[in-house]
């Protein structure tokens, strides 16, 4: 059966977009693992959208080996670019795993989505240090509708598969295998908050990704709450938060492979709530940058 989709990206992050409400796909694992593959169209993330109603879509992702995703920034981004190509409307609500995103056109160059309050679930909500043979990790659950451990610890590329094996032996009873986002310049950022974030991210599901836009929210979160942590005779320590980071201007700008993504808010609404050493984020996190359509295609499975 001839199924039209359309293949977007946003920042080297693939798509592929099939709207269900005039499209027939049937939903099983082998034409999902069939249509992501890179010898069909290929992508890192499938997204399957009803606009049935255009102004309250809901959306069904799927990762290149089949598996199931609550949420996905870059890919809501390429949604609302989708349905302001397709239906000339420049806001929309998202709906995926019953949680609904608020995305916008605000301008060509610029798609923004609303992400809701991080929060820091399991493994005791601190910064975790696990003693490797060559590697101290510091790391944190961050949950932005997507689970992420991210990760900021001095360490090579080389490195990187020793650092993922050990976490997910840690957080595999809890979250399974999640996304992990390395932060690439933590001590940078920490001296100085207006310098990029530099981040790279393994998507669970998709591997290795040129962008991803909830590891840029999940790191910009954990730097506002994890921020000044600091090393002192080999030992990591959790600082309360001081005012340069609860008074701490938007946006914070994520560099990844594929280009820079912002993390926003409303100034004045980061909000550090519950026991002093331990503070949680009230606030509604923005991501904001760019998507593209790269082309509309037939596949016929």
């Amino acid at each position: 059966m001839a199924i039209n989709f359309t293949k977007m990206n946003s920042q080297g992050n693939d798509f592929i977009v099939i709207d269900v409400a005039h499209e027939i796909f049937i939903e099983n694992q082998d034409n999902i693992k069939k249509i992501c593959s890179m010898g069909e169209v290929g992508c890192d993330q499938l997204l399957l959208i009803n606009t049935r109603d255009s102004s309250n879509v809901s959306c069904t992702i799927y990762n290149q080996d089949g598996s199931n995703a609550c949420q996905c920034g870059n890919g809501l981004r390429a949604i609302m670019l989708y349905l302001n190509k397709k239906f000339q409307i420049v806001e929309s609500t998202i709906n995926v795993c019953d949680v609904d995103y608020r995305a916008q056109i605000l301008d060509k160059d610029k798609i923004s989505v609303e992400l809701g309050s991080p929060s820091f679930p399991g493994l005791a909500g601190k910064v975790h240090n696990t003693e490797d043979s060559s590697v101290t990790l510091e790391y944190a659950i961050v949950d932005v509708g997507n689970i992420h451990c991210v990760v900021a610890t001095q360490h090579n590329e080389a490195q990187r598969d020793t650092i993922i094996k050990k976490l997910y032996s840690v957080c595999d009873e809890w979250f399974g295998k999640p996304n992990v986002t390395f932060i690439l310049n933590a001590e940078a950022f920490k001296k100085d908050p207006t310098k990029h974030l530099k981040i790279k991210v393994k998507e669970r599901g998709a591997g290795w990704t040129k962008s991803c836009g909830s590891g840029a929210v999940a790191s910009a979160a954990f730097m506002i709450r994890y921020g000044l942590s600091d090393t002192k005779a080999g030992k990591h320590y959790l600082k309360a938060m001081e005012n340069i980071w609860t008074n701490l201007q938007p946006p914070i700008n994520v560099e990844q492979e594929g280009g820079v993504l912002e993390v926003s808010w409303n100034p004045g609404q980061m909000n550090l709530i519950g026991p002093e050493q331990l503070p949680n984020l009230q606030t509604s996190l923005r991501l904001l940058g760019p998507s593209e359509i790269e082309y509309d295609g037939v596949w016929n499975g």
